[in-house]
């Protein structure tokens, strides 16, 4: 199943399932790759996060559903999965912008129908990539799960901000390896979240306290090189790499090995700040 047919089906489990809790986690294995890597490539090419989409979905079908007279409030809320009519109301007045109640009444209301995805041919930038083989490597850190899928706009994940708070410092005073700051996204979630660890490559074994060590396996990886403040423009990287770099390379994804987002010492903030996108490959 190619990407867009994969991410076609997508949209038609959500459809399938909108009064149903969603895992994300699933809709990630029908595209073939990790909930954080689903999330960056649904965001970029739907325009809002997997979790807005269902979001507008659901409201927009409850707002249908209130015109029947004789169904209450609170049955439509629950048929759409909020814990309480209050909630639901607030985030159904938060799209519409009047009350369910009002809407009955008044019956002027948005709609946000089922998107579909389509091939588009435009000019598009070149990937600036290279190959890199490494023996294995140990990266020491905060160790977590990442989860990046339900963020909305430029909120930092938690992880990230927990390791930036607290062991930044600590980890950068002792330790400049080659990786000098590194996030490592395991190929599997759990509960919408994917595992990962954000540290510093380290040559001993050595622990400091309060800190977690991985060993990272030898592998072969695609480094893509992503041109701006650390983070921006994440979602469309990871979707080219996806929809334009795999199915036009030799290589595919290696899906029993983490990825790697990697950021070089400088100021992160910078238009001129270059860091990079590690996806492990295989070749066809």
């Amino acid at each position: 199943m190619d990407w867009l047919t994969s991410m076609n089906a997508v949209l038609d489990y959500v459809e399938d399932n909108i009064t149903e809790p969603i895992d994300y986690d699933k809709l990630a294995k029908i595209v073939c790759c990790s909930t954080y890597e689903f999330g960056r490539i649904f965001s970029f090419m739907a325009g809002v996060s997997i979790s807005e989409y269902i979001r507008r979905r659901r409201l927009s079908l409850a707002a249908f559903d209130l015109q029947d007279q004789n169904l209450k409030v609170i049955d439509v809320a629950f048929k759409y999965c909020y814990e309480s009519p209050t909630s639901f109301s607030r985030a159904f007045k938060d799209m519409h912008g009047i009350s369910p109640l009002l809407a009955r009444k008044q019956g002027f209301l948005k709609t946000y129908p089922k998107l579909s995805f389509k091939i588009t041919i435009k000019g598009v930038e070149e990937m600036e990539f290279r190959i890199v083989k490494r023996d294995s490597f140990k990266i020491m850190g905060l160790k977590g799960m990442s989860t990046s899928i339900a963020q909305v706009g430029d909120t930092l994940d938690p992880l990230w901000r927990n390791f930036m708070d607290n062991y930044d410092n600590r980890l950068w005073k002792n330790y400049h390896a080659p990786l000098w700051q590194v996030g490592v996204y395991w190929n599997e979630s759990k509960n919408s979240a994917t595992p990962c660890i954000i540290g510093a490559e380290v040559r001993s074994t050595d622990v400091v306290e309060g800190m977690d060590i991985e060993e990272i396996l030898p592998s072969t990886w695609a480094a893509f090189t992503i041109k701006g403040p650390a983070g921006k423009g994440a979602d469309e990287a990871y979707a080219r790499i996806r929809t334009q770099w795999f199915p036009t390379s030799r290589y595919i994804r290696n899906p029993n090995m983490q990825h790697l987002e990697i950021y070089p010492p400088g100021d992160a903030s910078l238009n001129n700040y270059h860091w990079e996108i590690w996806m492990p490959v295989l070749e066809k």
